[in-house]
């Protein structure tokens, strides 16, 4: 799990297991934080593999050091077709109305950006909240991949979550949006005092560093 304090609002986010994360890092410097991910690969994790994962995430620390987005980071798949996700998301706190507008001009932004190729779906959260992930493929200098942007309001109403994902394999668009609503699912914005708490019914993995 990650937290971000920022001078609008405090957010908290639970992702899958073995996400890596760029910028919502507590308390901890970034060696700190990449100690600890690595502790669990210890005895199977293959040097090439700990020096390419320390290698990325250093330059991720560095590209998002300075971005508005409250979380991002990256899910690698390994195996027979293994592909790299990153997923951003940004927090508006905000009342139903102040947001209205912004998440009406959200949905039809993806339209123009995926054209024909887009499809939008609903899901429910764990405690009941409906969310909209659109996806959509995209051939960005000559690469190909799989993109998503997604919002949910976030509990209690307090605002709304944003969030974009991208995938290098497009074969692996529908576990991208699983992935993106996940995110969705997860992500709460936390008053002065108020710990993170998972949504009802919610039963997920321990994410890879323990927390």
């Amino acid at each position: 799990m990650s937290a971000a304090q920022t001078a609008r609002h405090r957010v908290w986010q639970r992702m899958p297991q073995g996400w890596i994360e760029f910028r919502a890092l507590g308390d901890r410097t970034p060696d700190e934080w990449l100690e600890r991910y690595l502790a669990s690969g210890d005895g199977w994790l293959p040097d090439d593999a700990r020096a390419a994962i320390t290698q990325g995430f250093h330059a991720g620390v560095r590209l998002f050091a300075d971005v508005p987005f409250d979380f991002a980071g990256v899910s690698i798949v390994l195996g027979e077709h293994p592909a790299v996700s990153f997923l951003c998301t940004h927090v508006v706190a905000s009342t139903p109305d102040e947001v209205a507008d912004s998440v009406a001009l959200h949905r039809l932004l993806p339209l123009g950006r995926f054209g024909d190729d887009s499809t939008a779906e609903t899901f429910t959260s764990p405690d009941g909240r409906v969310g909209t992930v659109t996806s959509g493929t995209s051939a960005r200098g000559g690469i190909d991949s799989v993109m998503t942007v997604g919002e949910i309001r976030l509990p209690s109403d307090a605002g709304t979550v944003l969030i974009m994902g991208m995938c290098s394999d497009p074969a692996q668009r529908q576990e991208l949006a699983v992935l993106t609503a996940f995110a969705l699912s997860m992500t709460q914005y936390l008053p002065d005092g108020v710990e993170p708490q998972l949504p009802a019914g919610a039963q997920f993995e321990t994410p890879l560093d323990g927390e």
